[in-house]
Parts: C-alpha cells; sequence; structure tokens
C-alpha cells in the first residue's frame, strides 16, 4: 500500500467492482454487474461498457467533488509480469526502467516502449539483482484510470490482483508454496519463497462457450506443468498449495490436489 495510503481502494473484474477504505473503518462494499463490462488483455481494449462501471460508483456513494485519492486493483491478465535477475542493474531509475523493457521486450503482446513499467527489488548482492517487473501498455492503463478520474478521483497506486493479495499469501513458512488464482476465465500462479516471487504466470484458459470459469481439468492440467517444471527448474518441491478465487469448489479441488501433488492446500483468507 502507498504512504500514506489513499482514501479508497477499488477493485475491478469482468462483472463486479469492490471498494474498501483503508483510512476509515467501513466494512467493505462489493456491487455485482449485471454483465460482462470488461474482457481483460494484456493488447486489446478491456472496458466493454465503461458506463456500467460509472453507475456503480454513482450506486456505492463514490462520485467525489474533493479529488480524493483512489488505488485500483486491476486484472492479472491486463499486464505482464516477470522475475529477471541482473548481473549489473543500474542506479539510475530511467536506465533501469529501460533495462527492464529491453529485457521484457520479446515477451510482451504490446509495444513495451509504449508501457508503464514498475519494479521491486527482490533480491541485491554484489554481481546478481533480482527484481520482480511489471508492464502495462500505456492505452489499457489509461482505460481503468479514466473510470476513476472520470468520477473525480485522483489515481495513484494501479496494481494487479496477484500482488494485492500477496500480504495474504506470505505465510512465513520454508519451502515453497504455490498460488493458485482464478478470476473469470484466467488463472494466475505465483510460487513464493518466503516474501520472494520465484515464479508468476497468468493464463486464459476461455474455451470460446459462454461460461466464464474455465474446466477444473483444465486448471488441474495449468498445476500438474507447473509442479513438474517448478521442481525442475528451482530443484524443490512445492510444499504448500494456496487458493484464491475457488469459491464452492475451493474444498473439492484442494483435496483433489493433495491427492494428486501429494501437498497441502489452504484458501486464501482476508486478515
Amino acid at each position: 500500500m502507498s504512504e500514506p495510503p489513499p482514501d479508497h481502494v477499488f477493485e475491478i473484474t469482468e462483472g463486479t467492482l469492490a471498494q474498501a477504505s483503508p483510512r476509515h473503518a467501513a466494512q467493505p462494499r462489493l456491487e455485482i454487474l449485471g454483465e460482462r463490462a470488461l474482457v481483460p488483455s494484456p493488447s486489446a481494449p478491456n472496458v466493454l461498457h465503461a458506463q456500467a462501471y460509472r453507475d456503480l460508483l454513482g450506486r456505492m456513494g463514490a462520485v467525489t467533488q474533493r479529488r480524493n485519492t483512489a488505488g485500483v486493483v486491476i486484472p492479472d491478465y491486463a499486464v505482464r509480469m516477470a522475475v529477471l535477475d541482473f548481473e549489473h542493474f543500474p542506479a539510475g531509475e530511467d536506465e533501469r526502467a529501460a533495462l527492464i523493457r529491453f529485457r521484457l521486450r520479446k515477451s510482451v503482446p504490446f509495444h513495451i516502449d509504449e508501457s508503464q513499467v514498475a519494479y521491486s527489488v527482490q533480491i541485491q548482492e554484489p554481481e546478481r539483482v533480482e527484481v520482480l517487473a511489471v508492464a502495462i501498455a500505456r492505452p489499457i492503463l489509461l482505460e481503468y484510470e479514466s473510470l476513476f478520474t472520470d468520477a473525480g478521483f485522483r489515481v495513484g497506486l494501479v496494481t494487479p490482483s496477484s500482488i494485492a493479495a500477496l500480504p495474504l499469501c506470505v505465510t512465513g513458512e520454508s519451502g515453497l508454496t504455490l498460488v493458485a488464482k482464478l478470476a473469470g476465465s484466467t488463472i494466475s500462479i505465483l510460487v513464493l519463497e518466503m516474501k520472494r516471487v520465484r515464479l508468476v504466470r497468468c493464463l486464459d484458459l476461455s474455451t470460446g462457450e459462454p461460461e466464464t470459469v474455465p474446466p477444473i481439468d483444465s486448471v488441474r492440467d495449468v498445476l500438474r506443468q507447473t509442479f513438474a517444471y517448478v521442481e525442475d527448474q528451482l530443484g524443490k518441491r512445492v510444499s504448500k498449495l494456496l487458493l484464491c478465487g475457488f469459491g464452492g469448489e475451493t474444498e473439492t479441488f484442494g483435496r483433489l490436489a493433495e491427492r494428486e501433488f501429494e501437498v497441502r492446500y489452504a484458501a486464501v483468507r482476508s486478515r
């Protein structure tokens, strides 16, 4: 969270808008749309029905004349995230951003020079620096920001959903923790070691059918591939699985994962 915290934090998804006020004790609010009003994409327009979100902001009483500050949590699939290693990481912010853009250039489906880039240093050693980097195409960032600036807010913090949820996923336990987060037709996978993100990926599992929730078999296939990749590339087995966004299927899928992957599972819960 930024310092000082924003007056309001909003999370926007394909069919909902949630609001919380970090500076006040008011209960968070969740409003549900009657339609799919956005389709997350890193390279194509995301917001299908901006007015639907504006109406929800009005219903929440969140339209402001006072230029309150807002933090916005957006879908993971609207951005690209990566863990990057560098032998040398320059001191200047412009040079760092240019180096991160160079490393991401071939792996993102948008013009990296026209993107907004943010990063967090995870490891800093004499001959090695590891960063968690996030990039988003500026036109897509503007889509999300404008929903709130048009309502009178000053938007500061914009972050993907999985990054916002990280404090709920860091357990302090040794070993590797795999976080599987479902949101609509996408699944985000993060592999954590203590507070360090070792691997991050986000996949669109849509089948072209009207339903937005991917089949459980598709999710299981992604996890199977990820468990194998982690053991091969990181030389360690995942010791814990955290599930987020599985709703009523959390226990069913968790039990299935325990049997197939021989790993403990738990649901991600707010604190």
